[in-house]
């Protein structure tokens, strides 16, 4: 398993997968790192994620989710018509 989130310091390196699970906080991996040491991530973070068709259609050229852009679309149109709240 390879951790792929741009901003994460450890971006880039591999991880030995241990296990998917759902937690608390969502979907995440375990994983041991190259000293043994366990540690989990948030499936997104990992190569192991869905790719958005979207993001991949685009090939590098929008960083963006096409849910996270129509969340952003509504959250304009509520802002604009007055109602300024947004939906989870």
């Amino acid at each position: 398993m390879r951790l792929v989130h741009p901003f994460h310091p450890r971006c880039g390196e591999a991880f030995e997968f241990l296990e998917r699970m759902i937690s608390w906080r969502g979907d995440v991996v375990l994983a041991l790192d190259e000293q043994g040491r366990r540690c989990s991530f948030p499936v997104e973070w990992t190569d192991m994620a869905l790719v958005d068709a979207f993001v991949e259609e685009a090939d590098g050229t929008c960083p963006f989710r096409t849910g996270d852009l129509v969340r952003l679309v509504d959250l304009v149109t509520g802002l604009r018509d007055g109602v300024g709240g947004m939906t989870p």
